[in-house]
């Protein structure tokens, strides 16, 4: 149980195992989330380097195209 005190306040809040264990999967899923859709943006900029034939680009990361739209080709929740 954890018990938050606000500053100045005579009140503390308590919260309940169950709800420090929804507010932590909440977290958890906001995470993954983020993660996700931060991989399905790189992943299609990367296929765009790819598809513009930006070699010097994709040297400059240390792939190649094929290498490139393999990547590109995952689905975002595949790491």
């Amino acid at each position: 149980m954890s018990i938050l005190s606000l500053p100045g306040a005579r009140v503390s809040i308590r919260r309940s195992d169950s709800e420090s264990r929804a507010t932590a999967w909440a977290v958890a899923a906001r995470r993954t989330v983020t993660g996700w859709i931060a991989r399905s943006r790189q992943r299609r900029a990367l296929r765009e380097i790819a598809e513009n034939n930006d070699f010097h680009l994709l040297k400059d990361i240390g792939v190649s195209q094929e290498e490139a739209f393999r990547e590109a080709e995952k689905p975002f929740w595949r790491r």
